[in-house]
């Protein structure tokens, strides 16, 4: 579930990112990257919020935590963000590689990712208990309104940064 949004009254910001040199809004820095980022952490923390609820519904049964998925839940810079024709992307995910100790399905070991999606989609033995796509719908404008808030402020210190040294 993809959710592209396009931001709307920052036609000033944009043109003042386009007048900024280009060591400032580069791929190691800049405001835009920065932002991005911010906002993703907004849907991280709201997933891992879930996760932790979902998980204290099992510990009910007498399952214990061991908030490995909780912890495999990350922001990542996306390496090829031209592929769904963004300039910058960050994304929300599950972590590949967390591994469960000593646990396996089917002979192989038991992941995070396995677990996580297991828990939102269900199977024939577990009804689903979405956690990440709650998350998304419960914070997205708030991490809209954080990026927009954070760009506003980078790019002001960027031009505070680039009058400095004219």
């Amino acid at each position: 579930m993809a959710d592209t949004r396009t931001l709307h009254g920052l036609d000033g910001v944009l043109a003042a990112l386009k007048a900024l040199p280009p060591e400032i809004v580069s791929k190691n820095g800049g405001p835009v990257k920065a932002a991005l980022r911010k906002g993703g952490v907004v849907i991280q923390k709201a997933a891992q919020e879930n996760v932790r609820r979902v998980v204290a519904n099992t510990q009910a049964n007498g399952y214990a935590s061991t908030k490995t998925l909780e912890k495999a839940v990350v922001v990542r810079r996306d390496p090829n963000p031209q592929r769904s024709n963004a300039s910058e992307r960050y994304r929300v995910l599950i972590a590949r590689g967390r591994k469960y100790e000593e646990r396996t399905n089917k002979g192989k070991p038991l992941t995070a990712v396995m677990t996580g999606r297991w828990l939102e989609f269900g199977d024939e033995h577990q009804p689903a208990e979405p956690w990440m796509t709650p998350a998304f719908m419960s914070s997205k404008e708030r991490a809209l309104s954080t990026v927009v808030d954070e760009l506003r402020k980078g790019v002001e210190r960027a031009i505070r940064k680039v009058s400095k040294g004219l």
